[in-house]
């Protein structure tokens, strides 16, 4: 019966779907990290590398002006 209740834990992980944008104000305010998720496909991993990168051009930009 121990073998049965296993299945019915909670899993360890929750599942969002997000608008980029949204994604992308969150990592700006430093609210969320690219550590604190994963990309479960690959059309999701290229939008956040193409955030990351934008982001990452914004603030060299703002240092060196």
């Amino acid at each position: 019966m121990r073998f049965l209740f296993s299945f019915f834990r909670p899993p360890l992980t929750v599942k969002l779907e997000i608008e980029p944008e949204c994604l992308a104000f969150l990592m700006e305010k430093g609210q969320i990290h690219a550590t604190d998720f994963r990309c479960l496909d690959l059309g999701s991993k290229q939008i956040v590398w193409k955030m990351l990168l934008s982001l990452t051009k914004a603030k060299i930009d703002k240092g060196v002006k």
